[in-house]
């Protein structure tokens, strides 16, 4: 009799340990997803708020500035070259006119 006892007992002592351990468990994914949710709360938070920015006659206006080129009445456009593309196309037709051989013997040996 005392053996059966001593043996339920163990029987309920190992199972409380198993759904101790599996509600830590499940607590701890509920604070994860908790956190995942306060996550894209904000996200969409900052969602609505470009939304309507991007609705706003102020995006739109200066979309049309910056990507037509357009202004105001009184307003110049100033339209800047960009240097760099000239200097890039004068390197590499320099490089082309070379045959492979000698740009790969330039490459092995150092050369510029």
């Amino acid at each position: 009799m005392l053996f059966l006892a001593f043996f339920i007992a163990i029987i309920l002592a190992v199972n409380g340990t198993k759904r101790m351990l599996s509600l830590r468990g499940t607590s701890q994914k509920v604070v994860e997803v908790q956190e995942k949710l306060e996550g894209l709360k904000q996200e969409n938070e900052d969602l609505r708020g470009e939304l309507a920015y991007k609705k706003s006659s102020r995006f739109v206006e200066e979309e049309i500035r910056n990507k037509l080129g357009l202004a105001r009445r009184g307003e110049e456009v100033f339209i800047v070259p960009k240097e760099e593309s000239s200097q890039q196309s004068a390197v590499s037709s320099q490089q082309d006119e070379k045959p492979n051989w000698q740009k790969w013997r330039d490459l092995l040996l150092g050369r510029s």
